[in-house]
């Protein structure tokens, strides 16, 4: 079985919009996390593959989350994820 660490960035970023109605860019975001624009693109993409405990601290504050909202383990119980 194979198993990966994924986000749940964009829906979390997406249910802040909501709340918020209106649009947030990931400039905006960078900024109110002090990380850079490319970062966050990372984050999501899903195509993180170093998670650094300040950021993502800093994400959990921001989404106003713990980290397992923001965290998840994907597991593959397919014969080609073994």
């Amino acid at each position: 079985m194979a198993t990966q660490l994924r986000n749940r960035f964009f829906k979390l970023l997406s249910e802040k919009e909501q709340q918020e109605s209106r649009r947030i860019t990931q400039t905006e975001i960078a900024e109110s996390l002090g990380i850079a624009i490319h970062t966050v693109g990372r984050w999501m993409r899903n195509n993180v593959t170093k998670f650094e405990s300040p950021i993502v601290e800093r994400m959990c504050d921001y989404f106003d989350c713990e980290v397992g909202d923001l965290l998840y383990l994907e597991r593959d119980d397919s014969p080609q994820g073994k």
